[in-house]
């Protein structure tokens, strides 16, 4: 009897390395909806005029707009739906609803609020199996969350007024629907306001400079403007899911989305905020954080002094946290969920509000006109009118 149990063991050692070997292809299969994406019972679209279709909306009756020196913030949240039974998450389904409340908008969108007021639509975001092949119908897929993305961009320029700077932020999915919205949605007016793109955790081309994204350049400095920032950051033991980032991912150009095929790929140091490729230690390091159920007005604490990071083969290498809570968790797919933390939070929390205040200072957008009140009018007294007649 004691003789088998080597051999059990042994046999379940390699039953479970065979197992997560193949993990990743194991997980892609479970999320695959097996339906055609024409044939497919979409979701109803959200109106943008209400405030029910928005995970951030600020006052936009609120008279503070007149005095305070600040941006518009378009926040474009990152995926929480994995795949499965659909391809397109639904408005019913409040567990993944709940999670964009509970994790996305303490994380991701709440970092930008010193920048300006805060504006980030619910869409009918694409599962995230659409995004790891290349099937027509994850492409459609795709291709139809972005164009809830345009609409709620129409919607946001409509409220958002000419003497305010505007940043526009994607992470993960959300970054590729930034990306298309600086090719397509973006004239000149609007660029002269442009503080900065963030497209996070998604790659960018550096091809694209010379075709769809040729009015951008490259954000040079920490302070630089009409620019892009873009970094895809992965720590030790990403190793297979950096290798998709710089192969298999799909960008649009234009036309259609294209996979990556290791073209040469924009990476800015957000420890830096240069094109540098050295080493930037941990001592650069802002913070990060692991926020849940906050409330939008409460800013967490910072972890400080957590990551060292350095651009190599276009991708942001960055060192294991010391902070289990900024680690990527170890469950099934973890490698294809949206963290439940923001590594470089207080790094683009900063950054955004310092673009946007170079933008107010480099006069490239109006001054607003004062504003009169009533009160303020000098009492107009009545003078008489003389006429000559001759």
């Amino acid at each position: 009897m004691n003789k088998k149990i080597p051999l059990i063991i042994s046999i379940l050692f390699f039953m479970l390395s065979v197992l997560y070997i193949s993990s990743d292809e194991i997980f892609q299969n479970i999320q695959d909806p097996r339906q055609p994406f024409q044939t497919y019972l979409k979701p109803p679209a959200p109106n943008y005029n209400l405030e029910s279709s928005w995970l951030s909306l600020p006052d936009l009756n609120s008279k503070t707009i007149q005095s305070e020196p600040k941006g518009d913030v378009f926040v474009v949240v990152p995926s929480v739906y994995r795949g499965g039974k659909h391809w397109l998450l639904r408005d019913e389904d409040t567990r993944r609803k709940n999670k964009l409340k509970r994790i996305v908008r303490p994380n991701y969108v709440a970092p930008y609020g010193d920048a300006g007021r805060l504006f980030a639509p619910y869409y009918r975001q694409a599962s995230i199996y659409s995004f790891f092949t290349d099937s027509e119908d994850a492409l459609k897929a795709q291709d139809f969350a972005y164009k809830d993305v345009r609409r709620a961009f129409e919607y946001f320029l409509k409220k958002s007024p000419p003497e305010r700077p505007i940043v526009l932020v994607g992470h993960n999915q959300g970054a590729s629907h930034v990306q298309r919205l600086l090719a397509e949605s973006i004239d000149e007016k609007t660029l002269k306001r442009l503080a900065v793109a963030y497209i996070i955790d998604y790659p960018t081309p550096y091809d694209l400079f010379n075709t769809t994204l040729s009015s951008y350049s490259p954000c040079e400095s920490k302070s630089s403007t009409k620019c892009i920032v873009s970094f895809g950051a992965f720590m030790p033991g990403d190793k297979k899911i950096a290798k998709t980032y710089v192969e298999s991912l799909m960008v649009h150009d234009g036309n259609e989305y294209a996979p990556i095929n290791n073209r040469p790929l924009l990476c800015i140091n957000p420890l830096s905020w240069t094109l540098s490729e050295a080493y930037v230690p941990a001592s650069f390091h802002k913070g990060g954080v692991a926020a849940e159920g906050l409330d939008p007005d409460v800013k967490p604490a910072a972890i400080t002094k957590e990551v060292g990071a350095i651009c190599q083969g276009g991708v942001l290498n960055v060192d294991k946290p010391n902070s289990r809570s900024l680690r990527r968790p170890f469950i099934f797919g973890s490698k294809f969920r949206t963290l439940p933390s923001n590594l470089f939070y207080e790094d683009l929390r900063v950054n955004a509000k310092l673009r946007v205040e170079s933008t107010i200072n480099s006069g490239f957008v109006p001054k607003r006109a004062p504003n009169f009140l009533i009160n303020d009018i000098q009492e107009i007294k009545e003078s008489p009118i003389s006429s000559i007649i001759q």
